[in-house]
């Protein structure tokens, strides 16, 4: 399996840790890549995500308050996962579209010079725009009769996609458009976040969807037991049965 690999939003382009784990026995391979947009993490965050040059996927036209990164500081609560993203996210910005076409624009970009890929991993912010690519790969394939590359996903802490032409986010309950390749989302049960993942998982094929609960935060793991296990959970992405769980234990 090669992967291409997407970070979030100020945050370092490898996930080092997990990457091990999968070339340890050559099962897998991984390019990285990050956002080209310049930025400075948001008051408080700074240790966090340590030193620069920081970089994002996307911005809003430097309208704060229609950041979702800063939002995200104050998260709503809602009855489901789908309330809460409506809450958080503004709806229809316009102001995203050439953002978004110069984001997918960058990744096919490296898909054609570095490729080929049969996998994205992706985390926070870069899930947002792996899911992207993924339905307009097959947009692409079905109009033009362009080969798909992406044939399986990782998602660590993931957030649903926009579509394209409306700018909305896409949530199983408003669109009937499906993240039609095996899929696995590495959850934390502990993220104050958590509601965007399975945001996530709900518009992704139930039937290819592997559901692995790490236990912590808004992260990714990091110690040996359960690296091990989500390396086999990914080994196997796209073996799994309808409707999968795993969780660390």
């Amino acid at each position: 399996m090669r992967f291409l690999c997407l970070p979030g939003a100020y945050g370092s382009s490898k996930v080092t840790p997990f990457c091990k784990e999968l070339t340890s026995d050559n099962s897998a391979s991984f390019v990285f890549t990050q956002g080209t947009i310049p930025c400075t993490p948001p008051p408080g965050f700074e240790d966090y995500f340590g030193p620069g040059p920081h970089y994002r996927f996307f911005e809003y036209d430097g309208i704060q308050q229609n950041d979702v990164l800063e939002r995200v500081r104050d998260f709503p609560e809602g009855e489901n996962a789908e309330d809460v993203l409506r809450e958080l996210m503004p709806s229809g910005d316009m102001s995203i579209r050439k953002n978004i076409k110069r984001a997918l624009d960058a990744l096919y970009h490296t898909m054609e010079t570095q490729g080929p890929f049969d996998g994205i991993c992706a985390y926070s912010e870069g899930t947002v725009l792996a899911g992207m690519l993924i339905m307009d790969e097959a947009r692409r394939q079905q109009a033009e009769g362009r080969p798909r590359q992406i044939k399986r996903a990782v998602f660590f802490a993931g957030w649903p996609p926009l579509d394209v032409e409306s700018n909305d986010i896409i949530l199983s309950d408003t669109s009937d458009e499906v993240i039609d390749v095996p899929t696995l989302h590495c959850v934390g049960a502990g993220d104050p976040y958590l509601a965007g993942a399975m945001a996530l998982y709900n518009v992704c094929d139930p039937d290819e969807a592997l559901l692995f609960d790490h236990g912590k935060g808004h992260t990714i793991p990091r110690d040996a037991m359960t690296l091990r296990e989500l390396g086999n959970a990914v080994r196997s992405l796209g073996k799994a049965g309808p409707g999968s769980d795993t969780s660390d234990n």
